[in-house]
Protein backbone atom coordinates (compact mmCIF):
# COMPACT_ATOMS: atom_id res chain seq x y z
CA UNK A 1 0.00 0.00 0.00
CA UNK A 2 3.01 2.37 0.55
CA UNK A 3 4.37 2.01 -2.49
CA UNK A 4 1.00 2.65 -4.14
CA UNK A 5 0.72 6.50 -2.48
CA UNK A 6 4.70 6.81 -3.53
CA UNK A 7 4.22 5.38 -6.47
CA UNK A 8 0.94 7.67 -6.98
CA UNK A 9 3.02 10.90 -5.78
CA UNK A 10 5.42 10.56 -7.74
CA UNK A 11 3.42 10.77 -10.93
CA UNK A 12 1.41 13.68 -9.81
CA UNK A 13 4.77 15.09 -9.06
CA UNK A 14 5.81 14.18 -12.78
CA UNK A 15 2.52 15.25 -14.16
CA UNK A 16 2.77 19.13 -11.88
CA UNK A 17 6.10 19.62 -13.57
CA UNK A 18 5.28 18.54 -17.28
CA UNK A 19 1.83 21.26 -16.75
CA UNK A 20 4.69 23.39 -15.19
CA UNK A 21 7.28 23.21 -17.91
CA UNK A 22 4.06 23.71 -20.81
CA UNK A 23 2.89 27.12 -18.73
CA UNK A 24 6.94 28.24 -18.61
CA UNK A 25 6.55 27.68 -22.48
CA UNK A 26 3.52 29.47 -22.94
CA UNK A 27 4.17 32.00 -21.15
CA UNK A 28 8.13 32.82 -23.10
CA UNK A 29 6.16 32.40 -26.41
CA UNK A 30 3.81 34.94 -25.30
CA UNK A 31 6.71 37.78 -24.35
CA UNK A 32 6.95 37.88 -28.25
CA UNK A 33 5.22 40.67 -29.82
CA UNK A 34 6.12 39.49 -33.47
CA UNK A 35 5.34 35.23 -34.70
CA UNK A 36 8.44 33.86 -36.35
CA UNK A 37 10.18 35.42 -39.42
CA UNK A 38 11.30 32.86 -41.03
CA UNK A 39 15.07 34.72 -42.39
CA UNK A 40 18.92 34.33 -43.56
CA UNK A 41 21.12 35.56 -41.37
CA UNK A 42 25.12 36.59 -41.82
CA UNK A 43 27.48 38.26 -40.00
CA UNK A 44 29.98 41.27 -40.19
CA UNK A 45 32.68 42.25 -37.90
CA UNK A 46 33.65 46.29 -37.16
CA UNK A 47 35.85 48.46 -39.42
CA UNK A 48 36.30 49.04 -42.89
CA UNK A 49 36.34 45.25 -43.74
CA UNK A 50 32.84 44.61 -43.38
CA UNK A 51 31.15 48.17 -42.63
CA UNK A 52 32.81 50.07 -45.24
CA UNK A 53 33.40 53.88 -44.81
CA UNK A 54 31.10 53.29 -41.22
CA UNK A 55 34.24 51.47 -39.85
CA UNK A 56 33.31 50.37 -36.60
CA UNK A 57 29.70 52.74 -36.15
CA UNK A 58 26.19 51.38 -36.68
CA UNK A 59 23.33 53.02 -38.23
CA UNK A 60 22.46 54.43 -34.75
CA UNK A 61 25.69 55.86 -34.31
CA UNK A 62 26.33 53.04 -31.80
CA UNK A 63 29.72 51.04 -31.73
CA UNK A 64 29.23 47.66 -34.01
CA UNK A 65 29.74 45.01 -31.13
CA UNK A 66 28.55 41.51 -30.56
CA UNK A 67 24.67 41.62 -29.58
CA UNK A 68 24.00 44.09 -32.37
CA UNK A 69 22.36 43.36 -35.59
CA UNK A 70 21.39 44.50 -38.92
CA UNK A 71 18.06 44.76 -40.40
CA UNK A 72 15.68 45.95 -42.63
CA UNK A 73 14.12 48.78 -41.16
CA UNK A 74 10.78 48.45 -42.90
CA UNK A 75 10.58 44.77 -41.31
CA UNK A 76 12.12 45.24 -38.46
CA UNK A 77 12.32 48.60 -36.33
CA UNK A 78 15.65 49.98 -35.56
CA UNK A 79 15.70 49.97 -31.47
CA UNK A 80 14.02 46.48 -31.77
CA UNK A 81 15.15 44.04 -29.41
CA UNK A 82 14.54 40.39 -30.72
CA UNK A 83 15.31 36.66 -30.11
CA UNK A 84 17.10 35.12 -33.20
CA UNK A 85 16.43 31.28 -33.15
CA UNK A 86 18.57 29.13 -35.15
CA UNK A 87 18.32 26.00 -37.16
CA UNK A 88 20.24 23.50 -34.52
CA UNK A 89 17.72 24.61 -31.68
CA UNK A 90 20.15 27.27 -29.83
CA UNK A 91 19.29 31.11 -29.76
CA UNK A 92 20.44 35.10 -28.71
CA UNK A 93 19.08 38.10 -27.92
CA UNK A 94 20.10 40.66 -29.92
CA UNK A 95 19.12 44.90 -30.79
CA UNK A 96 18.50 46.38 -34.09
CA UNK A 97 20.96 49.09 -34.49
CA UNK A 98 22.38 48.92 -37.76
CA UNK A 99 21.09 48.67 -41.59
CA UNK A 100 22.96 47.28 -44.46
CA UNK A 101 22.41 47.88 -48.73
CA UNK A 102 22.32 44.21 -48.99
CA UNK A 103 20.31 43.90 -45.85
CA UNK A 104 16.91 44.01 -47.50
CA UNK A 105 13.69 41.95 -46.69
CA UNK A 106 13.85 38.65 -44.61
CA UNK A 107 17.72 38.82 -43.75
CA UNK A 108 19.88 39.95 -40.64
CA UNK A 109 23.33 40.49 -40.18
CA UNK A 110 25.01 39.88 -36.72
CA UNK A 111 27.95 41.30 -36.04
CA UNK A 112 30.99 39.09 -34.40
CA UNK A 113 33.66 40.52 -32.64
CA UNK A 114 36.36 39.58 -35.46
CA UNK A 115 36.21 39.12 -39.08
CA UNK A 116 37.06 35.33 -38.58
CA UNK A 117 33.72 35.12 -36.50
CA UNK A 118 31.67 36.24 -39.27
CA UNK A 119 33.14 33.82 -41.75
CA UNK A 120 33.19 30.72 -39.38
CA UNK A 121 29.51 31.90 -38.91
CA UNK A 122 28.52 32.00 -42.52
CA UNK A 123 25.10 31.87 -43.46
CA UNK A 124 22.30 30.62 -41.53
CA UNK A 125 18.93 30.15 -41.81
CA UNK A 126 17.15 31.46 -38.39
CA UNK A 127 13.67 32.77 -36.89
CA UNK A 128 13.47 35.84 -35.75
CA UNK A 129 11.41 36.88 -33.08
CA UNK A 130 10.86 40.91 -31.97
CA UNK A 131 10.36 40.71 -28.45
CA UNK A 132 7.82 43.20 -26.52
Amino acid sequence: MNKLFMTLGLLFFIGAIALSSKASAEAAERQFKSEAIEMVATAYAPGAHDNGKWGDLTHMGTKVRPGIIAVDPKLIPLGSRVYIEFADGHGAYATAEDTGGAIKGKRIDIAMATVDEAYEFGMQKAKVYIVK
